[in-house]
């Protein structure tokens, strides 16, 4: 796992031009989660930091917070969903995979069988035997 910078709420205020107090409040509307340390202090990384800028977007042209939460959940849901899509489709790319090695060894034994196989020709009929009906 590789380090990820964490920032302060004081230092996410200044830079996205916000009051401390706006991002507690995001915080407790739920639109988002920030770490925190042991001790309980607000530690932001850089998934934070982007959904903050979209939540500025969407407040900017007008949204409300209910409208935001509920844009960010769809949002979260489709992000969710697409992961399951590409998980299924590793499945089935790894399904489709072993498949084709299965069918692949189905036509080796069939290829081994009829080298097995001789063909034999029918023994002429005798002209007595074409007479019975």
């Amino acid at each position: 796992m590789g380090h990820q910078s964490l920032h302060s709420i004081g230092y996410v205020a200044a830079l996205l031009g916000l009051h401390p107090q706006t991002l507690r409040e995001y915080e407790r509307q739920g639109l988002v989660t920030p770490q925190r340390t042991p001790g309980g202090t607000r530690r932001y990384g850089r998934a934070e930091l982007e959904r903050l800028e979209h939540i500025q977007r969407l407040t900017a042209e007008g949204m409300s917070l209910a409208g935001v939460r509920y844009v960010l959940r769809i949002e979260d849901e489709l992000r969710a969903a697409r992961a399951r899509i590409a998980q299924l489709e590793g499945r089935t790319t790894d399904s489709t995979h072993h498949a084709t090695q299965g069918a692949s060894g189905n036509r080796s034994v069939v290829r081994s069988m009829s080298l097995e196989l001789v063909h034999v020709p029918r023994p002429p009929r005798s002209p007595r035997w074409r007479n019975q009906g």
